[in-house]
């Protein structure tokens, strides 16, 4: 029985047959199960205190790397970098108090990997025609005390304008993002999206100069980040409808996967 800090990174149901060759994790520690009646966490040890272990950029890659050859031909159940238990007796006692959850958990996840698809959406400006700044508004277009009605008119107005665009435009994209949801109708079990603006011109090339913001006046897209929980038997066709998808015309997407299932389990961790 070891008495050392372990590093979890999933729980998966026990094997029935030969576990994966000798692998490495985290600081090149190996990755062994601790078992309880059925349900296994996948754990190394922790050279470091847990709050020393930094998750640099090769701690997390190796992180996932232990989870993806588990999920290869397993249904697991992964945690987020950094979950920490203090040793095995802690780990089959989190196993034993959670075994129900954990195994609802596996059993929804059974068979399915994650795909991802990201859709940029053109950032259109925001200024309707004739709308513009008086030189009597202050710099934020609020109207100094004591202008006329007629300037506050005008502003109203333009303050109205603003608001029917940005509904508009929010309306033109949620209308892109579910036409690009229909497209993989009855080949996914679950859904999940996210929208966010991209500054810069690597949205899809992984540029690292691109970044995430909000609306601060520069040139820039919207990017939805779709993940789709699929069958492992409907890969294949979920592939199929990518490909159809990406020969519409005005559709720029990019399709990652198979993945794990985190975000399924978006903040998952094994103690209580």
């Amino acid at each position: 029985m070891r008495g050392t800090s372990l590093l979890a990174y999933c729980v998966c149901e026990t094997p029935q047959g030969p576990t994966p060759a000798e692998i490495r994790g985290v600081d090149g520690q190996p990755v062994y199960l601790i078992d309880d009646e059925g349900l296994c966490a996948v754990v190394s040890d922790l050279r470091h205190p847990a709050g020393a272990l930094a998750a640099d950029v090769s701690r997390i890659l190796d992180f996932e790397k232990v989870v993806e050859v588990f999920h290869h031909d397993r249904t697991v159940l992964p945690f987020r970098f950094g979950c920490v238990l203090e040793d095995e007796i802690h780990a089959r006692e989190a196993l034993r108090a959670r075994r129900g959850e954990y195994q609802a958990f596996l059993r929804r996840l059974s068979g399915c990997v994650e795909m991802g698809v990201r859709l940029l959406l053109p950032w259109k400006e925001r200024t309707p025609s004739g709308e513009g700044v008086s030189p009597d508004s202050a710099a934020d277009g609020a109207v100094p005390a004591g202008a006329s009605s007629g300037l506050r008119y005008l502003n109203d107005r333009r303050a109205r304008y603003r608001e029917e665009e940005r509904l508009a435009l929010e309306e033109e994209e949620d209308q892109t993002v579910e036409r690009c949801r229909t497209a993989f109708a009855g080949l996914y079990a679950d859904f999940r999206t996210e929208l966010s603006r991209i500054r810069g011109s690597g949205a899809f090339e992984g540029d690292q100069g691109a970044s995430r913001s909000r609306d601060d006046g520069e040139p820039g897209v919207r990017m939805a980040s779709l993940v789709f929980l699929v069958k492992r038997d409907r890969e294949e066709a979920f592939r199929e409808a990518f490909r159809d998808l990406s020969r519409e015309e005005g559709m720029k997407v990019l399709l990652s996967g198979p993945w794990p299932p985190y975000n399924f389990v978006a903040g998952e961790v094994i103690e209580k």
